[in-house]
């Protein structure tokens, strides 16, 4: 969702069918130089959406969306809104990963103060996670201003088994 350039769209080659989701049209050409002709034609789907929903895209037919910068500008209500149509979206077990923004540090604050990210924080976020029915399975920070929520559908129809790793010292 808000592939932008597509900075992040060569990180998914593993997922053969991609659906990319965006507000601005011109952003399917500037996505098509990311993927050679035949792999477009065959393998990725462009979506134009004029508010926040995922409405064009099939039914259960997701099983990870991926979202980074986007949804920091989102207000509450909007945030709501995309994650109702995207359960629609997504096959059960499927899982979710978004960065958004956490005004309880500093430098999201300011951004929010300034006007350019809505105001959001881990609370709120994990609120509306499970007010859609999702369950969280990691909401934490890669540094300022990057904060990010994994959370998946109820199911386990998704081939995809996401598991926190974490390093022993011994």
């Amino acid at each position: 969702i808000g592939p932008g350039n597509g900075e992040f769209s060569t990180l998914f080659y593993a997922w053969k069918r991609q659906f990319f989701l965006d507000v601005l049209p011109e952003m399917k050409k500037r996505l098509r130089g990311k993927f050679n002709p035949m792999q477009e034609r065959r393998y990725v789907k462009h979506f134009t959406t004029d508010g926040y929903h995922c409405a064009d895209v099939p039914v259960n037919s997701v099983n990870l969306i991926f979202s980074w910068d986007t949804f920091v500008f989102f207000t509450e209500e909007q945030i709501d809104q995309y994650l109702s149509s995207m359960n629609r979206v997504l096959i059960p077990g499927g899982y979710v990963f978004i960065q958004y923004a956490d005004c309880h540090y500093d430098r999201d604050l300011e951004e929010s103060k300034r006007g350019y990210w809505a105001y959001n924080n881990k609370s709120i976020m994990e609120k509306l996670i499970t007010k859609n029915g999702y369950s969280v399975i990691e909401m934490d920070q890669f540094k300022p201003g990057q904060n990010y929520a994994i959370f998946k559908k109820p199911g386990n129809v998704n081939p995809i088994v996401y598991k926190i790793s974490e390093l022993t010292l011994d």
